[in-house]
């Protein structure tokens, strides 16, 4: 009876230092997070329709100011997207279980499926986004992948969107606040 309890005891510490060095390679991305506009790159986007030559040239856009504030406790985290612009300042805030399962909802004139899941020290977000028209179903992908620079400091976004106009991808770089 004695070696069964301790090798009893014995599994239990070993699962244990598992449940711990699993634990300790998800990388931790809690934190308030302010955009590098410097760093980051954004795609380009296309006009529609030809520019008016007899047009006086347009002003460059004020951009916002947005930051990330990320909430995690194990696999489930809760991101705020803050934008503000002068005055006026705006959020969403959306909460992710990264455990690989499909998250759906209803959404603008159709559906969305969110995945979340760790691979290794990256956190990779799959949003897929059906809109229902009269002239057919559209469906739009999105996936961010998320690395937290060595130091904590850097969260970089590196972003593919497919959809009916073309593949876009842009890198999006927050420093912590």
């Amino acid at each position: 009876m004695r070696g069964f309890k301790r090798s009893v005891a014995t599994l239990a510490v070993l699962l244990l230092g598992v449940g711990v060095v699993a634990a300790q390679g998800q990388p931790q991305f809690s934190g308030a997070y302010t955009l590098d506009r410097s760093q980051s790159q954004f795609p380009q986007h296309q006009r529609r329709s030809q520019p008016d030559t007899q047009a006086q040239p347009a002003q460059p856009a004020q951009r916002p100011d947005i930051k990330l504030v990320v909430q995690q406790q194990g696999t489930t985290l809760k991101v705020t997207r803050i934008i503000a612009m002068g005055s006026r300042e705006r959020s969403e805030t959306n909460t992710y279980v990264a455990d690989g399962t499909d998250q759906a909802h209803r959404a603008y004139r159709g559906e969305t499926v969110t995945r979340a899941a760790f691979d290794g020290d990256r956190l990779v977000l799959t949003r897929v986004h059906t809109m229902k028209s009269d002239a057919g179903d559209r469906t739009m992908t999105r996936q961010s992948v998320w690395t937290l620079s060595p130091d904590g400091r850097t969260l970089m976004i590196d972003t593919t969107m497919q959809g009916p106009h073309g593949d876009r991808a842009m890198k999006t770089v927050y420093v912590r606040s």
